[in-house]
């Protein structure tokens, strides 16, 4: 046989299939069930698309983890999620309020965790304020870089002359301005309808009071899910 037959011949051969790695076959899963999305998608989900067996499927998972390119959740067996790929940095969320409603706050920084882990928002409150620091220096100086400001309303909200004079009357500014959307939040009955504020939509649905509903957590539950609406429109008009 002569050499250039036998070069035909090797130049036919099938070119050798490329083997993924587990990290790829478990991103491509996980894609396939979120549709792309950041959001999560339950562990038994993932593995039972994968059909691995659980010890290699958490082996994989803690990898990923560690590489920060998916992020665990909570719920019952767990969940995951792909991680943030853009490189822009998330909106931070200063949230002003009464220390009198500081419960009520922490509750819904709570609610918010499961878009700090998203890498959708950032969140600021004055509880950040680092020892030694001027109080009202940082406060002015963050609430200059929020994207999103929550006004947490309440009779005590109203009646503080810092929250309603100083922290509202910036907010408001930088709303009108578009440097900033406010997001009035109402915790407790009052006459927020009397405020400079009540021309804008409150949270939650129909600006009822958090306070008032039967589950508190379905309350604020639904004042994080117009805050991610939000989020998501910002994001939307930056691209």
């Amino acid at each position: 046989m002569s050499a250039k037959k036998r070069i035909t011949r090797k130049n036919k051969s099938k070119p050798k299939k490329v083997r993924r790695s587990y990290a790829e076959m478990f991103i491509d899963a996980l894609r396939d069930e979120s549709g792309g999305e950041q959001k999560f998608v339950p562990n038994a989900t993932v593995r039972d698309k994968l059909g691995w067996a659980k010890e290699k499927y958490q082996r994989v998972k803690l990898q990923l983890i560690d590489e920060k390119k998916i992020i665990p959740g909570q719920g019952q067996g767990g969940t995951v999620c792909l991680a943030k790929t853009g490189t822009g940095k998330a909106p931070i969320v200063f949230i002003s309020y009464s220390h009198a409603d500081e419960r009520l706050k922490d509750e819904l920084i709570k609610h918010l965790s499961p878009l700090k882990r998203l890498g959708l928002i950032d969140t600021w409150h004055d509880r950040k304020i680092p020892a030694g620091e001027e109080i009202d220096k940082e406060i002015s100086k963050n609430i200059e870089k929020a994207q999103i400001i929550l006004l947490l309303v309440s009779v005590d909200f109203i009646a503080s002359r810092y929250c309603y004079e100083i922290e509202m009357d910036r907010a408001l500014e930088m709303h009108a301005e578009k440097e900033a959307r406010v997001i009035p939040v109402i915790l407790r009955h009052c006459m927020w309808q009397h405020t400079p504020f009540a021309k804008l939509l409150a949270v939650p649905t129909d600006g009822k009071a958090v306070k008032s509903w039967g589950d508190q957590d379905e309350a604020l539950a639904n004042v994080v899910n117009q805050i991610k609406a939000v989020v998501e429109e910002i994001k939307a008009s930056q691209e």
